[in-house]
């Protein structure tokens, strides 16, 4: 049986735009105040959170055949896409490819000498083209364009996924939409969708459609991260892929379509329906892969709704596919792990990424939801949760978890998630896009790193949190501020903790926390108001985290 028996988690950061102590998880992280913003009318306004990979796929994480892990993100401060790789001994090197703009929709290949090959979507006025960079004999970054569109299907790319066949052909599955969502457009960018397969197995680079679809909605200010499609290639080099489907009408469902040229053309079948005569969305954040037979799976979470569109509940369901239009589905997991909005604990199921071991074993992760109509109506994504399958059984351990968001405009969320299990080791590795919102105009994105190792020992204590064995506060960011700012802490142990601002003569300005919390890492927002909800004047103030064992104060300062 698999056991989680050590956790390593990266504390190198990579600051960009503004330095500060940032003293949490991650391996790089990304200070930003330039969320794009879509005005649809006068009283009507959207927010589109741009992190450091939007390619909405499992693709921005690969791994080649000697086990060198990379990450390919684009670093929007600083105008870099970059490609980071983590060797088999842990160690870590970052190189710029290019620089630019526009450089965030990205996915990354090895070929067969475990070289890299880096595929980058971009839409411009005119055309929408796929770059490639890739290294010469001398191991410089060079580039060529392999396809444009030219307005074919649309005026923008959306999604754009990889994968590699069995004779070291590549694979791009292109989702255009019929305008930029960053554009008036936006509520209707959805319908007639053109999702297109490019390969260069022929020696040239090719590309045939696959579908012309509605699909699923674009409506990123409603839950930030998303996914449509997947694409796996079989040990025979033929073509798979899934993607999403909203189907228009009074209720407007969604369903998950499944495609294969294995007969020489694209067959389609539907995997995962909505249950007859409701609204709900069946396939969102859809996983697919093929196990060492070739027989497909797909991760995904269905979506019970209300025919007012309000979500009910999230689940995680796995399917499987026994032969053509015969499709099994699987509950794997109906309860979240602590990260949860004002609806209640039965939304999880985000952002999964399955994978089968060579032993044939599944292994998954994926995200928590917390839904909410209190105050807000969105859906924010949060927590890191690993499972494995044996013996009949899912077995589930969270190996990050974050506190639940208090708005939407005031969360801390996972944007994407990406595994991979070691071609070398037994070590098993999950790569995180983190985003914390702390304001309408201002967030971050940080690159997060955490490994394990798998053991067919039981063992009593076979996991560890990552969480550390004593109280910590770190210092607010941002800080000096102006508007609001972030307070981080970590909990060894669930315990009553205060949390109260006080002014210079030591008087009470705000408490923020008074309570019960559980063990973990926390982040609390304040916004420059006391108690009355009136804001203070600019100057020195001092927040204080209590309990019974521990006691510590920082100082922060507010200009106005």
């Amino acid at each position: 049986m698999y056991q989680i028996i050590k956790l390593l988690v990266a504390f190198t950061i990579i600051l960009c735009e503004q330095c500060f102590a940032y003293e949490t998880k991650g391996i790089l992280a990304e200070n930003r105040s330039d969320p794009h913003s879509i005005a649809l009318s006068p009283d009507i306004s959207y927010i589109i959170y741009y992190t450091l990979n939007t390619s909405h796929s499992k693709s921005w994480v690969q791994q080649n055949d000697e086990g060198v892990i990379g990450v390919v993100y684009f670093l929007q401060s600083e105008g870099e896409l970059c490609y980071r790789t983590i060797q088999p001994d842990g160690t870590e090197n970052t190189e710029v490819v290019t620089t630019g703009t526009g450089l965030e929709k990205s996915v990354l290949l090895y070929d067969s000498l475990s070289q890299p090959h880096i595929y980058v979507a971009q839409s411009v006025s005119g055309d929408q083209l796929i770059d490639h960079y890739y290294k010469d004999e001398q191991g410089q970054w060079q580039t060529e364009t392999i396809m444009h569109f030219y307005n074919e299907g649309g005026l923008f790319i959306y999604e754009i996924s990889a994968a590699k066949g069995p004779d070291h052909s590549f694979h791009l599955l292109v989702l255009k939409t019929r305008n930029d969502i960053d554009s008036y457009d936006y509520m209707e960018a959805w319908r007639n969708s053109y999702l297109y397969h490019l390969t260069n197995k022929t020696g040239v680079w090719i590309r045939e459609l696959v579908d012309n679809y509605n699909m699923a909605y674009t409506y990123d200010h409603y839950i930030k991260s998303s996914r449509r499609q997947d694409i796996k290639i079989d040990s025979d080099g033929f073509v798979h892929v899934v993607y999403a489907e909203q189907l228009a009408g009074s209720d407007d469902p969604s369903r998950l379509w499944y495609a294969s040229n294995k007969n020489g053309y694209w067959g389609k079948e539907v995997a995962l329906s909505n249950d007859f005569g409701v609204c709900d969305d069946a396939g969102w954040f859809p996983s697919l892969c093929l196990d060492n037979n070739d027989i497909p799976y797909v991760a995904c979470m269905y979506i019970n709704r209300v025919m007012t569109y309000s979500a009910v509940y999230c689940k995680l369901y796995l399917l499987k596919r026994l032969s053509k239009n015969n499709w099994t589905k699987e509950l794997v997991e109906d309860q979240d792990d602590g990260y949860y909005g004002s609806d209640g604990h039965n939304f999880t199921g985000a952002l999964n990424h399955l994978i089968f071991d060579t032993d044939n074993t599944p292994h998954l992760i994926f995200s928590d939801v917390a839904s909410s109509h209190w105050g807000y109506q969105r859906l924010c994504v949060g927590n890191i949760r690993y499972g494995v399958y044996e013996e009949g059984v899912w077995n589930f351990k969270t190996i990050y978890h974050q506190s639940s968001p208090s708005a939407f405009l005031n969360s801390v969320e996972m944007y994407d998630i990406c595994m991979v299990l070691s071609k070398t080791s037994d070590t098993i590795r999950v790569i995180g896009q983190e985003l914390t919102v702390t304001g309408e105009d201002q967030y971050s994105t940080a690159l997060l790193d955490f490994a394990w190792a798998e053991t067919t020992t039981d063992i009593d204590n076979d996991f560890i949190d990552p969480v550390p064995d004593k109280f910590h506060l770190s210092q607010n960011f941002p800080n000096p501020f102006n508007s609001g700012t972030m307070i981080q802490f970590r909990l060894p142990r669930s315990s009553f903790v205060s949390l109260v601002v006080y002014n210079l003569l030591g008087q009470p300005v705000k408490s923020l926390i008074n309570g019960v919390l559980s063990n973990g890492d926390h982040t609390v927002y304040w916004d420059g108001t006391d108690e009355l909800g009136r804001e203070v004047s600019t100057g020195m103030y001092f927040y204080c985290l209590k309990n019974e064992e521990f006691v510590e104060n920082k100082k922060l300062l507010l200009l106005k």
